[in-house]
This record gives C-alpha cells, sequence and structure tokens, in this order.
C-alpha cells in the first residue's frame, strides 16, 4: 500500500482494552462482613436506648407530683412512682456504693434492705455519707430499729457503669461495691424487689438524699445512632471503591 507524503504510518496493532472489574478480595470481604453487622446492630442498639430514654421522661414527668402510694396500689410499671412503705430496716444487710462524690467530697450511697409489713423486701438507697479517712476504714452509718414509714421514688435501672478494674465483693457486711448492681444485690439478698427506692428528703433513716432530678438526653443516643449508621455508610464506599482501585 501506497503511502502519500505527509501521511503518518500507523501499524494494524490489535488496542489493548482496558477492563474494570469489581474484585475487592477475600481479605476485605471477611472484614467488611463482620464490621458492617457489628456497626448497624450498634446503631440499632443506640435508638432502642433513645426510644427507652424517652419513655422514662414520658413517665417521670407524668409521675413527679403524684402523691405516694402503697405499692399493692402502684401501677406494674413501679418507674418514677412515689411509694409509701411501712416496715423496718434491715441494718446488717447494707451495700455502699462507692464513688460518689457530693459537693466536691467523695463518699457513698447507702443502700439498705428493708422489709415492709406485708414481708416483701426493697433496697432503699438512703442517700449520700462521706467517706472514711482512709479507705480501710467504713464510714459508720446509724440506722433506725424500729418500725418506721418511708416515702420514696422507685427509680428505673437505666444500666450499669463501665468498670476500671473488678468488682469484687467481699463476704461481710457491709459490703463496699463499685457501682448500683441491682441484678447482683438481688442475687445475695434472695427474695428482694429488683428496683432502687431512692427516699426523699427527711425521710426516717435518710442521709444527704440522692438526686431526684432526671436528664435521660435522649438526644444523645440519636447522635450516636446516626454516627454508627454513617460509619456503617463509610465502610460501604470504601468497600465498594477498594474493589475497583484494586483491579484498575
Amino acid at each position: 500500500m501506497a503511502v502519500s507524503k505527509g501521511d503518518h504510518f500507523t501499524p494494524d496493532v490489535p488496542g489493548r482494552e482496558k477492563i474494570t472489574r469489581w474484585a475487592p478480595g477475600w481479605q476485605m470481604t471477611l472484614f467488611f462482613g463482620c464490621m458492617l453487622p457489628l456497626v448497624l446492630a450498634l446503631g440499632a442498639w443506640q435508638l432502642e436506648r433513645r426510644s427507652e430514654k424517652l419513655d422514662y421522661e414520658r413517665r417521670y414527668f407524668d409521675r413527679v407530683g403524684m402523691l405516694p402510694a402503697a405499692p399493692a396500689e402502684a401501677t406494674e410499671a413501679l418507674a418514677f412512682q412515689r411509694l409509701r412503705i411501712k416496715g423496718r430496716f434491715e441494718r446488717e444487710k447494707t451495700f455502699l456504693v462507692d464513688n460518689q462524690v457530693y459537693r466536691g467530697r467523695p463518699g457513698y450511697w447507702v443502700v439498705t434492705s428493708f422489709i415492709a409489713d406485708d414481708g416483701t423486701r426493697w433496697l432503699v438507697n438512703r442517700g449520700w455519707t462521706p467517706a472514711s479517712e482512709t479507705r480501710a476504714q467504713l464510714p459508720e452509718v446509724r440506722t433506725p430499729t424500729g418500725p418506721v414509714e418511708l416515702v420514696a421514688v422507685a427509680w428505673p435501672d437505666t444500666g450499669l457503669l463501665p468498670l476500671l478494674a473488678e468488682d469484687a465483693w467481699g463476704e461481710s457486711w457491709p459490703k463496699r461495691v463499685q457501682r448500683f448492681d441491682i441484678a447482683e444485690m438481688t442475687r445475695l439478698l434472695g427474695d428482694v424487689e429488683p428496683v432502687e427506692l431512692r427516699l426523699e428528703a427527711g425521710q426516717p433513716g435518710g442521709l444527704v438524699p440522692v438526686s431526684l432530678d432526671a436528664d435521660f438526653q435522649p438526644s444523645r443516643h440519636l447522635g450516636y445512632a446516626v454516627q454508627w449508621f454513617g460509619l456503617g455508610l463509610v465502610l460501604t464506599t470504601g468497600f465498594v471503591i477498594y474493589g475497583f482501585k484494586r483491579n484498575g
């Protein structure tokens, strides 16, 4: 074939076609398959916690101004109900919940078993007491010995705080514990109602009252849920992009 002057000769060589395939590899697929369900589950859990906190908030504002009632007259869900109970303290069955600070001073919540006249037993949070000078010495707390009548608020179990060290519950009483673990207290005492009763101010056996103000911050859990779902979106996007770039 003749080539005229000025023309350029292009050899007839098959062109190399670039084929893009999505193949992230089994390692990345395994990582993604493990992480995405975990992230989505954490986001869903935060939404459940938000719903629970909203329910607590609604009950709190509905019941905070109600007159105290006997436990037999209370509704099935006791959260935030004001209860009036007659009975006596089991002074030897006391828990000292550590790491409670009041006005900058360390101390304990004093939680004592209480036997009502109808035979039911309750966990009564009597309030705050200051810690002793040394950790080896537990504070001495006076407890009424005879029959008393109490007004207290049934406080819901909103979850356990994380521990930085093992919480070893000793054999002797009173027991110094690191957190208000209703399940463990119930197990040790046996037949006791699994609910915290917070004494109102001025009640027999009461100390510095535990706060009855509630700030459950449901919006905080919504924020956490958005973060987890956002992380799930980032994981998915990164997985897709990695699969293409790896074979690009």
